[in-house]
């Protein structure tokens, strides 16, 4: 099985190109370091001088920004061909010679090959890429880019080796630029130059970009050069194993013809060939190679058949300590390694894996070891490598602890795997240079490390995760002090806001916890309580809860006296409370709710019962209710008596006076408006005036009020008993009256009967005259009528003297 599976190895092997089996170019001859490292780097202009070209260029120390350009981007493209600035197949970095200005500039990079003396057969092989305008100027004007070959020693460039690719040039593969039709370019193009017969000699490889010559037209180029430089011819040399042989030609050529030496047959006509059965060793291949028109010379080169009888042997097995960094490709495990192979070393049989460097061996494993020369033979071996059996030795975390305990990492039950002759140590770092103080009392969370040691000399380490958990975190916020009879609840989870998620939580009365509560959601007594909170992992912390449940104050109501309408109560006079609790706010409602406040209880107006809210210093509250009476007045209606002459009585005690009244057991009379002289008779009352009649309910309310009696005296028409016509008084005779509204006749007669005078004119009087003649002294009679105050008629009859 291992040989059919070697055969198909080197059978695919064989059909890998040069690249594999070629000898490294000099470095950073590829741009691979991203940098001009071992470059020259040159700066100039470009002139034509009678139809010829010329390139002037002065050395600079640094790259010129936009002239001598490290590409790295392989996403980026050109702009005009929109080719990668990175070919494909090349290595990580390109170089940009030039930009799309103008101006006549040059730029350039050379590097200098020092041609190893035994190497016969060389060859070097580069990509580029060309951008330039095409003004369709004379040839010698052309925009261009130039890849030459120097030969130092004598001093002239190698003519096969040196091409000059001009804007106008037929070389296949320029395309017009779709950005401008002015432009035309050339994608990336590999080339390789035969520089076979230099062994031993100094080369100077040189890449040029050229503007035209007339200052306005520009042209820029790409380069990237393999790093490996090989035989011209690659495949020639072959395992004895093999029936068939693939060589190939260099690139960049454009006609490939493969004949046998005496060329009776031709093999192929391209770049390779395969030669099946493959020819005798010794004999010789042939390769004609032809350029494109104006780009190197026409040539055969030959290459002879070789065979390599090499068989890679390695160590079968060995056993090696774990984590062991080790050279496979040493002579430790290659038997007979040799200087004409390169070895590789693969950690999978189909040589996709490479392991570069020193191999670090974790596990039991199958490596895979390629020997390769440059001549294209190779071979492959398997090396196995088994890890020591301290390898198998595994570790197993201990059971975690609770904060309060400790844990022991010294015990053979936490490894599994074979112990014999092993001893352990213990560290508290993985670099093995802090030792476990007290490996059988860990007290601390932690990966720690055990060293085990066999008597082979290996040691391995494990490690184990010690997991003590920290103390719980309880936290008790205490419940809000309640006022009697309410009831706290411990158990409520607010009691416990930041404690961990995961408590069961009891509780006790005592600080032992040997006294379980039987009703913790109805604590009724103010105390210390103690909870228990015990986690997932079993570990139990506790504390104390304090609950305070704060006695109600006491309130004594004593109902205020009743009193009577307009008179208010006081509900805050301190009297009312006596027997209560000192030191508390009192509050006063309306509703038993205690909703409605009482704005102004100081004035209370009216019968009801009321509320009374007392509240100590704890908050706690009780109330009660308080009633008010608030007796209402007795209606007094008063009705005015009708008037009456002062010969008559007025009863102010008849029922008549006061009838409309209401509410009322006892009536009282007064003369006075401060109800202090009472009326002794007041059921006969024939005198004017103001009275005060007051009224009295059962409750000992009473309401007065006033009421005037109009008392008239008796009607009276007076006339004076002499009168004095002639004198400057009393010279007119009137009718006096009193209680009389009206006088309807007053007449005087003489004594003889004889009516000497008659008006109904208060106003008017005799004037003594009768018929214009002064009466004599004598007596008068007089008779007079009225109207009296209450509408009656009214008569009075007398004598007068008339005075002269």
């Amino acid at each position: 099985m291992i040989n059919r599976y070697f055969l198909m190895l080197f059978m695919v092997c064989m059909t890998i190109t040069a690249k594999l089996y070629a000898q490294a170019c000099p470095e950073n001859i590829g741009f691979e370091n991203g940098n001009f490292q071992n470059w020259k780097l040159y700066t100039g202009t470009t002139s034509n001088t009678d139809n010829k070209n010329f390139v002037y260029s002065n050395e600079v120390a640094a790259p010129i920004i936009g002239r001598h350009t490290i590409i790295s981007n392989k996403t980026a493209t050109d702009p005009y061909g929109h080719f990668p600035l990175i070919p494909s197949g090349g290595g990580n970095f390109s170089v940009k010679l030039g930009d799309d200005g103008a101006g006549s500039q040059s730029e350039g990079i050379s590097f200098l090959i020092n041609v190893p003396s035994d190497r016969p057969d060389f060859t070097l092989t580069y990509q580029y890429a060309v951008v330039l305008e095409d003004p369709a100027h004379k040839p010698a004007e052309q925009p261009r880019f130039i890849a030459r070959v120097k030969d130092v020693e004598k001093n002239e460039y190698i003519p096969c080796a040196s091409f000059e690719y001009i804007a106008t040039s037929s070389l296949p593969g320029f395309k017009r630029s779709d950005m401008s039709n002015l432009v035309i370019y050339k994608e990336w193009t590999p080339v390789t130059i035969n520089l076979s017969g230099y062994q031993g000699k100094k080369l100077i490889v040189e890449f040029i970009s050229a503007d035209c010559t007339l200052s306005g037209h520009f042209g820029y180029a790409y380069v990237d050069v393999n790093n490996l430089c090989g035989d011209i011819i690659v495949g020639n040399t072959y395992c004895k194993s093999a029936d068939q042989l693939t060589v190939s030609g260099p690139s960049g050529f454009k006609t490939y013809n493969w004949y046998n030496e005496d060329r009776t047959v031709k093999y192929a006509s391209s770049q390779s060939a395969v030669i099946k059965p493959t020819p005798p060793e010794g004999s010789k291949i042939l390769l004609d190679l032809i350029p494109f028109d104006g780009f190197g010379c026409p040539s055969t080169v030959f290459a002879t058949v070789k065979s390599v009888n090499y068989q890679i042997e390695v160590v079968q097995k060995r056993i090696v300590c774990k984590d062991t960094e080790i050279d496979l490709t040493s002579t430790d495990y290659i038997l007979n390694k040799t200087p004409d192979f390169t070895y590789l070393v693969y950690e999978d049989k189909d040589l996709t894996k490479e392991i570069k460097g020193l191999a670090k061996i974790t596990e039991d494993k199958t490596y895979y070891l390629l020997a390769t020369n440059y001549k294209g033979c190779e071979s492959v071996a398997i090396i196995d490598l088994k890890v020591n059996n301290l390898a198998a030795i595994t570790a197993k975390n201990p059971d975690p602890v609770c904060y309060t305990e400790t844990v022991d990492i010294t015990g053979n039950s936490l490894l599994t795997g074979d112990l014999t002759g092993i001893t352990k140590s213990f560290f508290t770092d993985a670099a093995m240079l802090k030792p476990l103080a007290d490996p059988a009392h860990v007290n601390k969370s932690g990966i720690y490390y055990i060293k085990l040691n066999n008597n082979t000399g290996c040691d391995a380490v494990v490690p184990v995760t010690v997991q003590i958990s920290a103390k719980p975190l309880l936290k008790i916020t205490n419940p809000a002090a309640v006022c009697f009879p309410s009831k706290v609840d411990i158990t409520k989870p607010a009691n416990f806001n930041g404690s961990d998620a995961d408590f069961k939580y009891s509780f006790f009365a005592d600080n032992n916890l040997s006294q379980p509560i039987a009703d913790p959601k109805n604590i009724d007594k103010t105390g210390i309580y103690y909870v228990k909170a015990e986690n997932a992992k079993g570990c139990v912390v506790s504390d104390k809860i304090n609950v305070t449940i704060n006695e109600l104050p006491l309130l004594t109501i004593n109902d205020p006296a009743a009193v009577c309408y307009p008179e208010k109560v006081d509900i805050t006079n301190s009297v009312l409370y006596s027997g209560s609790s000192a030191n508390v706010t009192y509050t006063y409602f309306y509703d038993a709710a205690l909703t409605n406040k009482i704005n102004n209880p100081k004035q209370i107006d009216k019968t009801g019962t009321y509320y009374t809210k007392i509240t100590n210093s704890s908050g706690c509250f009780i109330s009660d209710k308080i009633n008010v009476v608030i007796n209402p007045l007795p209606i007094i209606v008063l009705n005015q008596p009708a008037a009456i002459f002062d010969s008559e009585f007025i009863d102010l005690t008849s029922a008549s006076i006061i009838q409309g009244s209401k509410g009322y057991a006892k009536v009282s009379y007064f003369q006075d408006a401060a109800l202090l002289n009472p009326l002794s008779n007041p059921a006969k009352i024939n005198k004017a005036g103001q009275y005060y009649i007051r009224l009295e309910n059962d409750k000992g309310c009473s309401v007065s009020s006033s009421i005037e009696l109009k008392i008239l005296p008796t009607p009276k028409i007076i006339v004076p008993t002499a009168f004095t016509p002639q004198k400057a008084t009393n010279n007119r005779l009137y009718p006096f009256l009193v209680s009389i509204t009206k006088l309807t006749s007053f007449k005087v007669f003489n004594k003889w009967g004889i009516l000497v005078y008659q008006t109904n004119d208060l106003d008017a009087g005799w004037d003594g005259r009768f018929r214009s003649k002064m009466q004599p002294l004598e007596t008068f009679s007089w008779v007079a009528e009225g109207i009296d105050s209450f509408g009656g008629k009214f008569q009075s009859q007398g004598k007068t003297i008339l005075i002269l």
